[in-house]
């Protein structure tokens, strides 16, 4: 894994259901990981340095990412288990883990000790903003 680790995964989730659910495939929370930082990347990339957060070799490691990670990845987890319902919990907590995501992504949560996107050749940060001035009055 490269952003959490197994013990981190069990502040949230007792280790025998997270054995259970991953004991007939070893990989699956390395997959699970790595397919939920594909999602928090694509979905971040605008605001935060996402290659640089998490590199393989030294992820920047922020809390409230590692808390949306890993309930993220628990409920991959969990949901896996076909001949088990998943709880209501864990689907609430998937439910916040997105719903923080969406916050991060269009920036009414900031989080201040992540880095920023690098800047383009041009200087400026890709950020385009721009408005409609055809209404000749200036009316809201």
């Amino acid at each position: 894994m490269i952003y959490l680790e197994k013990e981190y995964l069990q502040t949230h989730i007792f280790e025998r259901l997270l054995e259970e659910s991953s004991a007939d495939y070893m990989d699956m929370l390395d997959n699970a990981e790595a397919e939920q930082i594909g999602v928090i990347k694509s979905m971040l990339a605008g605001r935060y340095d996402v290659g640089l957060i998490f590199n393989e070799n030294a992820p920047i490691i922020n809390e409230v990412l590692k808390r949306i990670l890993s309930k993220l990845v628990i409920y991959d987890a969990v949901r896996r288990n076909a001949a088990r319902k998943v709880p209501t919990d864990y689907k609430d907590e998937y439910d916040w883990a997105m719903d923080m995501l969406e916050k991060l992504s269009t920036g009414k949560i900031v989080l201040d000790d992540l880095p920023k996107p690098p800047l383009n050749p041009d200087g400026t940060s890709g950020t385009t903003i721009w408005g409609n001035n055809s209404d000749k009055n200036f009316y809201i």
